[in-house]
């Protein structure tokens, strides 16, 4: 609202006309802090209330006479550093006019700023310790561009009052312009300023200030570093726009502005100019508005994405601009140091009451506000920094993601499918375990299993029709909620009749994920970050299993140790826990954007899209092919290698591993010879590899042939995804992973029940050479079938 009403274009005052006595005093509130008071006075008296208008002239009173107390300062200070044959130049504060303000009684005054060669600023800070000033904290170790502020200690206590006409005056002795161990950049020139610098005249007052362009130069350099450091001023960006606006016809200015400033500085400055102009709407010079078109892609974004970013955090707290600092930087070092320097504080804040009371009259009470007070702020800047935690991972998975065609939404319904991924396999690693614990036998167990792949079948067919009726998103949050209910009362139920009911339940409602993976992230990715967004979903997903397996076989024993001492208590709570973490699926996945419901598909699931048809029937014998080793995978190392469990458990772990780098290595191959030749081609190495693993007989050459299978076998799966979700309309994409999800479930049953009577005949070389001979002919029923059909794109050729 504030802003609204000084905006120098498009003046908004209609918002004021509505605020309530309440709501003015949070909006004097704000415009106090952040100095955009006095602005207010003076731009739309008409549109204030009576009592906000008295105020405020009381405010303009106050600040006038305290101008005459700023001039006195400054003299004295003048004064004593010439009779030292000190020369010096003024930065910032009442040298902004008439540039940034009109008249020097309009705007706040707080320190002012004398900048000194480095050489002579010390002797400079003598001088004013003569003078009766002090430093606030006189030991700083960390980089500043300044000495320690300087004040007299006269007993003045803070009331509340911005426009107190008693706050004194500090000093602060500047000898450099820019930090950049800080920063970790530095543009060129800045050396220059001293020899430009030029003596003026405001209301009585000489002094010595920099040229009107370095005036320019310093006080967009003075508002990028607090923009960086996550502490700008909106009164910063009021007076840049002011300057912007009432100079943008200025030729000679600007045209000097160009030839003194290199564009690394230039640079620099068009940021806070841009940044102005968004904020209030001022006029922009020609020559800016070549220099912006001129600003890196990184920048520019930012400031299209984050622009108001640091005037949202004074409400609620981010740290976006992190990511401008990140474009204007090109070492990995300075990056990591910035990094580390904004998200882990390196300092407390410095004193924050009575650091105008001296020593020797501070009594106990005043010791005691003064550490109490502190405190408090110490502590809310921890708040602060807290808070702004998850907004900053937030824009930082925004801001990497785009980068790489990954959306902000992309990122919530990765870290959703962790959760319930994670969540489900502690649940599923841990079931049958505790059933042998309640004693049922695997008989039962196989029992469980048959009715959970029952209630899968059917349970997709629901699904389809959920997805199309309410859309991806509500239906996934209601299987997520489903499923953790379920699955605790599966935890809690020791009833056998009830356990196979609630197992068929749970397998009708489960069904919905698998279902809506490909087109939740077909609807969430662009076409060039769709093949990586499903290598991330499938390499997390496996990785996974590689923590979870670890997690979920810890855990009975760790809660035992805490407080539940039977076994199968603790293993009940183990459940438990799988199903809290599956709740926490929904906070991400709630957060989402996604259109409310899937399009109507034009087609019935009994007639699908001949190209769905032929990518299917290649699917089903590529299911077939690895379905007659999968199921069996720890039984042939504890068979055939006579390896103990511990070791299958790390040889398992091992090729998860392996997966995960062949998962996200996959879009690099499928960039390279397109989707249909790369899937084809992974299908072929796998069945090659099943030869091999058909003739070792080592357990170590075991291991790493069989690390190579799963690398090969899992990296082609972002490829199919990707294939079957471009090679349909969006309202087909339910009906599609629906029908993929069946007949590969089916092949897979297939497979299995096959394979385990070839087995128990005939061995496993026999059956894992079938198993490649199988694997072989899905790669070319892929090749054949689906290369003159696919997508027109040429990556999927």
């Amino acid at each position: 609202m504030v802003l609204g009403a000084l905006r120098f274009q498009s003046l908004d005052l209609a918002p004021l006309a509505g605020l309530t006595e309440g709501e003015w005093k949070k909006a004097l509130e704000f415009s106090d802090r952040s100095g955009l008071t006095l602005p207010l006075a003076t731009t739309c008296p008409q549109a204030l209330p009576d009592w906000v208008r008295c105020r405020l002239d009381r405010d303009l009173a106050n600040n006038a006479a305290r101008w005459d107390r700023v001039k006195a300062t400054y003299s004295e200070a003048a004064c004593a550093f010439q009779t030292a044959g000190l020369e010096f130049a003024v930065l910032k504060g009442f040298t902004h006019c008439p540039r940034f303000v009109s008249d020097p009684r309009l705007r706040p005054h707080g320190d002012i700023d004398l900048h000194f060669p480095q050489e002579n600023v010390n002797r400079a800070y003598d001088v004013v310790l003569r003078l009766g000033y002090e430093p606030i904290r006189a030991h700083d170790s960390h980089p500043l561009n300044h000495l320690p502020t300087l004040v007299r200690k006269t007993g003045w206590e803070w009331k509340g009052d911005y426009f107190d006409i008693e706050i004194p005056v500090s000093l602060e002795l500047h000898y450099r312009l820019w930090q950049p161990e800080i920063e970790r950049f530095s543009p060129a020139g800045l050396d220059r300023f001293w020899e430009r610098r030029q003596g003026r005249e405001l209301d009585g007052l000489h002094f010595t200030g920099l040229h009107p362009a370095d005036e320019a130069a310093n006080a967009a350099l003075h508002l990028l570093r607090h923009l960086l450091r996550g502490s700008s001023r909106p009164l910063h960006v009021y007076e840049m726009a002011w300057m912007l606006h009432h100079s943008a016809d200025d030729t000679s200015f600007w045209n000097a502005w160009i030839d003194l400033h290199d564009a690394s500085l230039r640079r620099l400055e068009v940021i806070c100019f841009l940044l102005a102009h968004i904020w209030f709407d001022c006029r922009l010079p020609r020559a800016v508005v070549d220099e912006i078109e001129q600003l890196p892609s990184g920048v520019k974004r930012w400031l299209a994405e984050y622009a108001w970013s640091p005037l949202a955090s004074k409400f609620q707290p981010n740290k976006d601009e992190l990511w401008l600092h990140w474009s204007l930087l090109d070492s990995l070092s300075g990056r990591v140091a910035v990094l580390r320097r904004r998200l882990i504080p390196e300092r407390l804040p410095g004193p924050v009451d009575g650091v105008h009371i001296p020593d020797h009259r501070l009594t106990w009470r005043m010791q005691f506000r003064r550490r109490w007070r502190f405190l408090k702020y110490a502590g809310s800047r921890v708040l602060h920094h807290a808070r702004a935690i998850p907004p900053t991972i937030g824009s930082a998975l925004g801001w990497f993601g785009a980068s790489i065609e990954l959306g902000v939404d992309y990122w919530r319904l990765f870290f959703s499918e962790g959760f319930y991924n994670f969540g489900m396999f502690v649940f599923v690693f841990l079931y049958n375990l505790y059933l042998l614990q309640l004693g049922f036998d695997e008989k039962f167990l196989g029992l469980i299993a048959g009715v959970t792949t029952t209630g899968n079948i059917a349970g997709s067919f629901l699904a389809v029709f959920a997805m199309q009726r309410f859309g991806i998103r509500p239906a996934l949050m209601a299987s997520f909620a489903s499923i953790a209910g379920l699955s605790a009362l599966r935890a809690a139920v020791v009833s056998a009749p009830a356990l196979l009911a609630l197992a068929a339940i749970s397998g009708l409602v489960s069904s919905v994920w698998p279902i809506a993976l490909a087109p939740a992230v077909a609807a969430v990715t662009t076409e060039k970050g769709r093949s990586r967004g499903f290598s991330f979903v499938v390499s997390s997903g496996i990785a996974i299993g590689i923590f979870g397996g670890l997690a979920a076989g810890g855990l009975p024993g760790w809660i035992s140790r805490h407080g539940i001492s039977s076994s199968i208590g603790s293993y009940r709570a183990s459940l438990l826990a799988g199903c809290f973490i599956v709740l926490l699926a929904l906070w991400p996945l709630s957060r989402m954007k996604m259109s409310g419901v899937q399009p109507k598909s034009e087609r019935r699931l009994r007639r699908p899209p001949p190209l769905v048809v032929r990518f299917v029937v290649a699917m089903a014998f590529w299911q077939l092919g690895t379905g007659l080793f999968n199921p069996f995978r720890n039984v042939f190392f504890a068979k055939q290698m006579h390896l103990a469990v511990d070791q299958i458990g790390s040889i398992f772990s091992l090729a998860q591993a392996s997966q995960v780098a062949a998962v996200l290595l996959a879009p690099i191959a499928f960039r390279k010879f397109g989707l249909v030749r790369g899937i084809s081609g992974m299908e072929f190495a796998t069945a090659l590899i099943l030869v091999a693993l058909a003739s070792v007989s080592s357990p170590l050459a075991g291991a790493a042939v069989y690390c190579a299978f799963m690398a090969a076998q899992y990296m082609g799966e972002p490829g199919m995804f990707t294939f079957l979700m471009d090679a349909v309309p969006a309202g087909e994409r339910s009906s599609a992973s629906a029908l993929n999800f069946l007949v590969s479930f089916g092949s897979q049953a297939i497979a299995a029940a096959i394979a385990g009577v070839l087995l128990a005949r005939f061995g496993y070389p026999p059956v894992l050479t079938s198993a490649a001979i199988i694997c072989s002919f899905a790669a070319f029923l892929f090749r054949v079938l689906l290369a003159r059909t696919g997508p027109d794109s040429p990556s999927r050729r």
